[in-house]
């Protein structure tokens, strides 16, 4: 899948990265239609948020229908 990953202060790039796993109780993978970023993201991107590091997937506000989840 595609996404937009951060890779310090002004500098993101669109990437291949796997597709997300179901690992424990509660977990969902959610197909993604349209998502965008907020203004968090914003403040990661210009570096205002130092514990976001190199390779952190952006863009959480999402809509979608889900694919799998796991129950038990």
């Amino acid at each position: 899948m595609r996404a937009l990953v951060y890779h310090g202060p002004g500098r993101k790039s669109w990437e291949d990265v796997p597709k997300p796993e179901i690992v424990a109780d509660g977990d969902a993978v959610v197909r993604v239609d349209a998502v965008t970023i907020c203004g968090t993201d914003l403040h990661i991107l210009k570096g205002d948020v130092p514990a976001v590091t190199d390779g952190r997937i952006l863009g959480h506000e999402a809509a979608g229908a889900l694919e799998v989840v796991l129950t038990r």
